[in-house]
């Protein structure tokens, strides 16, 4: 959800306020459990009370929501306009002045290469028939 307020800059006070923020803040409440008093909990609606649930699940839930806070130090991904280099090729694909050529590897298929897909697949499939029937029995 973070990253949409770079991708859609005007969604981040919706983003930020309606969900974000009060998440991490419940999160971090709940961050106050164990031997240590650091553990963190699950349950962030029961306000800030440590609910007992320990874990990396409950750890990295805590850490991920925290850290989506700090989308707003990050750079909106790079376009024509800001500053973006990539170069189109509208034929690309086509076979009409594409930039892949046989001396870059490409080679047009042979009759012996479908051959020896066509055995390949069936021997695949064959495997995969025997091995079917051998664990049905």
């Amino acid at each position: 959800m973070a990253a949409t307020t770079l991708l859609a800059p005007w969604t981040y006070d919706t983003i930020m306020n309606t969900y974000l923020f009060p998440s991490a803040k419940a999160a971090a409440a709940q961050c106050d459990g164990g031997t240590g008093g650091t553990t963190c909990g699950m349950h962030w609606t029961a306000d800030a009370k440590y609910d007992g649930m320990y874990g990396p699940g409950e750890q990295m839930a805590a850490m991920q929501v925290m850290g989506a806070l700090l989308v707003g130090q990050k750079q909106a991904p790079y376009t024509a306009d800001t500053g973006g280099t990539s170069k189109s090729d509208p034929t690309a694909g086509t076979g009409s002045g594409s930039s892949l050529t046989k001396a870059q590897g490409i080679q047009k298929i042979t009759t012996g290469d479908k051959a020896g897909a066509g055995v390949l697949t069936a021997v695949i499939i064959l495997a995969f028939i025997g091995m079917a029937v051998w664990t049905a029995f």
